[in-house]
């Protein structure tokens, strides 16, 4: 099945919350990974995704993240050259254990029939360990993985700290839970609309564009469009001590030029 026959796969809806649920550091998921949700309050229109907190370390109120990826500016993890596949599982090696449970995994390339089944396919990772993938029963490539096959783990909820130079199509969100989210819990962060976020110590200007730091909200300088998350709705000096700057972000749809314009 997986790609080949149904772009579709366990279908959900998008819905709203209470405090509860926002405030929510859930080590099994009450709602369904990746669910939208939207919400409004005294600030304004937001839009919140449930995720799931990679990071290895906890996650707190306020901080930025970004989509989880083995390396800048992309939304996934390489795996080449497994060792052996079936329409189900791949081996392979130097993964981290539970990491990429949920992601899309893409077959970049079949080594043994260049661009024969499953090339170009896509299904869901289950689970996985440092040694292997297990993907959803339910959701099988139409031809078995085998040796030297190239995958590419795709985020769609997993995250972890944001760094300087991200490209907004990278950025996940604010976290938005009063008690954070700990290393592989679930939680809500805000992806549009008006929030306090994390900032760096330099000045943001009211009105400028704010771009990814070091897990905060930071002033864009020079950067590009690309990198553009949001706008400073108010703005923040560099002696500020609660280093926080009022945001309206814009990760819904975001930029999607990506790379130096």
């Amino acid at each position: 099945m997986a790609t080949n026959a149904d772009l579709v796969f366990r279908l959900g809806s998008i819905t709203g919350l209470g405090m509860r649920e926002i405030n929510g550091d859930d080590t099994d998921p009450y709602a369904r990974p990746g669910t939208i949700a939207i919400v409004v309050d005294a600030f304004g229109v937001r839009l919140l995704k449930y995720c799931r907190n990679v990071n290895g370390s906890a996650i707190t109120m306020g901080e930025l993240h970004e989509y989880a990826a083995d390396g800048a500016n992309v939304r996934t993890t390489s795996v080449a050259n497994i060792t052996s596949g079936t329409t189900t599982s791949a081996v392979t090696s130097g993964l981290t254990a539970d990491r990429h449970d949920g992601m899309v995994c893409y077959v970049l390339d079949n080594a043994d029939s260049a661009g024969a089944a499953p090339e170009g396919e896509a299904s869901i990772v289950a689970n996985n360990t440092a040694t292997a993938i297990t993907l959803e029963a339910g959701y099988p490539y139409s031809v078995a993985l085998a040796a030297n096959d190239d995958l590419e783990l795709v985020s769609n909820y997993q995250v972890e700290d944001s760094v300087d130079g991200d490209e907004a199509w990278t950025i996940a969100g604010v976290a938005v839970g009063v008690n954070g989210v700990a290393n592989l819990n679930y939680g809500w962060y805000q992806v549009e609309g008006p929030v306090n976020a994390d900032a760096s110590a330099a000045t943001i200007t009211e009105g400028d564009p704010v771009v990814a730091g070091a897990n905060v909200v930071a002033a864009f300088g020079s950067d590009g469009h690309e990198l553009w998350i949001g706008t400073a709705l108010a703005g923040m000096t560099s002696d500020s001590v609660a280093a926080t700057c009022l945001v309206n972000l814009k990760l819904f749809a975001p930029e999607n030029s990506g790379g130096t314009p």
